[in-house]
C-alpha cells in the first residue's frame, strides 16, 4: 500500500511536468503560428488553461512529501519534541481530511460533467470531465500522503519506544 501511495504521488507529478512541456509546445506553436505565419489559433488559450489547472494541482502530493508547502514555524521550533509531534499530527490529518473531502467534492463534479457530457462553449468542444479530473487527483494523492505521513510518524515513534 505505501508503495502504491508513492506511485500515486510521482505519477501526479509527472503528468504535471508533462503538462508544463505541453504549455511550453502550445505557447510557442502560438507564437509561431500568430507572428511567422499570420495565422494565430484559437484553441491555445483554452489548452494553456487547462494544462495550469493540471499544474496547480496535480503535484500537491509529491510537494508535500518533500516538506515545499507553506508552513510556519517560528513557534513551532520553540515548542517541546512531545508538542511539535502532536502539531505535526494535528497538521497531517487537517490535512488529509481537507483533501479527501475536497477529492469527494472534485470526483462529484468530475463526474456530473462525464455523465452529462459537459464540454467547453469554445469551437474545441473540450469534454469539461478532462479539465477536471486533476482537481480531484490530486487531492487524492495529497490526502494519501499525508495519511502516509501520519502512519510514519507513529511507526517511529513506536520504534522509538
Amino acid at each position: 500500500m505505501l508503495s502504491l501511495i508513492r506511485v500515486l504521488s510521482l505519477v501526479t507529478y509527472r503528468v504535471a511536468q508533462i503538462s508544463i512541456l505541453g504549455t511550453l509546445a502550445v505557447v510557442t506553436g502560438e507564437v509561431v503560428a500568430r507572428y511567422i505565419f499570420n495565422s494565430p489559433t484559437q484553441s491555445s488559450l483554452e489548452i494553456t488553461e487547462y494544462c495550469l489547472v493540471a499544474m496547480g494541482f496535480l503535484p500537491l502530493a509529491m510537494i508535500y512529501r518533500r516538506g515545499g508547502h507553506v508552513s510556519v514555524e517560528l513557534l513551532i521550533d520553540l515548542l517541546p519534541t512531545d508538542a511539535k509531534t502532536i502539531c505535526n499530527k494535528v497538521s497531517a490529518v487537517i490535512t488529509a481530511a481537507f483533501s479527501f473531502l475536497v477529492f469527494w467534492f472534485g470526483m462529484g463534479m468530475t463526474l456530473h460533467a462525464f455523465e452529462s457530457q459537459t464540454a467547453s462553449s469554445s469551437l474545441m468542444a473540450f469534454p469539461m470531465w478532462i479539465a477536471y479530473l486533476p482537481i480531484p487527483l490530486g487531492f487524492l494523492a495529497l490526502g494519501f500522503q499525508s495519511a502516509l505521513d501520519l502512519l510514519s510518524q507513529n511507526v517511529a515513534q513506536e520504534g522509538d519506544q
